[in-house]
């Protein structure tokens, strides 16, 4: 019997994604082992094609929480699989005690992980310094030992499917062949959105310096932001022929279509959110814009070709690990104070080098 191993990971979209260098990492530690991942519902599309896992377990974090019954169905069913190891990368009570009661007899989690002690090997984690790879290359490795090169970048595997949709939406959408210039506007927190106003003026310079088209990506969620940005846009002093090449993509496609438009872009500009991550797994060329955030926190691109965009100076910074909705001290200045000139000189650079 092969061993089996599962590795939980129900945090965030960004996190799920740069954990499949972990994922892949363990199975070239464990080639004859079946590799079993446990993920936040709605994230799990990331994962399709993946040839390191065995099979992928979906965890509805609000089913749960209305009826803990549900918890104890879901704990069941693992606990059925008799699995040999555990990984929790994830360090939420909740995923200890999924890890627990699991009876794996070997449970890896960090040390600093909510009901550490129901883990049989703790290892630290610091807040600080190292990237998140190389915090969770530690659940496997020594120091010493981590993947270098492209082992430290995210394993995305879009699908043929995926790939035809693209190039159908792309003959449609670009008039064009001069690429394209992804900007991915929105956050999940407020204060790691830079203001609409000063991605306008980035776009601006774009249109009227360079050929590329520009498209805005993001969610349904994210219709506002494109609107606003739109109707600013409106006021800029642009030809006719530059304003057709501002497109938007936002809520018009699904998380694996977003990968190949990622994949095939010029360059992206992101706050510090998921596409910097998808960015990360095709090698794209990143600008990436920290506001409430720092990049110390291990979440930066991992593009061979990448910019960070902070303002450099404020005792504020980091006001925490994933921002807020408003800035604690009134004056948002993080964001405020962001330089769109030196944004798009910082976009120029990653295209060129």
């Amino acid at each position: 019997m092969p061993e089996k191993i599962l590795i939980i990971q129900t945090a965030f979209l960004g996190d799920l994604i740069l954990s499949t260098s972990f994922f892949h990492a363990v199975k070239m530690e464990h080639k004859e082992s079946e590799i079993h991942v446990l993920v936040n519902l709605g994230t799990e599309s990331v994962l399709d094609h993946n040839p390191d896992i065995t099979q992928v377990w979906c965890l509805d974090k609000k089913k749960i929480k209305k009826n803990p019954f549900f918890f104890l169905k879901f704990i069941q069913k693992l606990r059925k699989e008799k699995f040999d190891k555990v990984y929790s990368p994830h360090f939420s009570y909740r995923s200890s005690l999924i890890s627990f009661f699991t009876k794996a007899p070997i449970r890896i989690g960090y040390k600093e992980s909510g009901f550490s002690f129901l883990h049989t090997k703790l290892v630290p984690r610091p807040k600080q310094g190292p990237h998140e790879v190389e915090k969770l290359f530690s659940l496997l490795f020594e120091p010493y030992d981590f993947p270098t090169g492209r082992e430290r970048r995210p394993y995305l595997y879009p699908s043929e499917e995926d790939e035809s949709s693209y190039f159908a939406k792309r003959s449609k959408l670009l008039k064009n062949e001069t690429g394209y210039i992804l900007i991915a506007p929105s956050s999940l927190w407020e204060t790691k959105r830079m203001p609409e106003e000063k991605f306008v003026s980035v776009i601006t310079q774009i249109l009227r310096k360079r050929n590329e088209s520009v498209i805005l990506i993001g969610s349904k969620a994210d219709l506002e932001i494109q609107d606003h940005i739109f109707r600013m846009m409106k006021t800029e002093p642009l030809e006719i022929k530059e304003r057709e090449r501002l497109l938007s993509l936002v809520g018009q496609t699904s998380l694996k279509e977003l990968m190949v438009w990622i994949q095939n872009a010029t360059a992206i500009i992101s706050n510090d959110s998921s596409p910097i991550h998808f960015a990360s797994a095709f090698n794209t060329p990143t600008v990436m814009i920290y506001g409430a955030t720092i990049p110390e926190f291990g979440y930066g691109s991992l593009s061979d070709k990448h910019r960070i965009m902070q303002v450099n100076g404020l005792n504020c910074r980091p006001c925490g690990i994933h921002g807020g909705r408003i800035c604690p001290e009134g004056h948002f200045r993080c964001m405020l104070d962001q330089n769109p000139v030196r944004i798009f000189e910082a976009l120029e650079e990653v295209i060129k080098t």
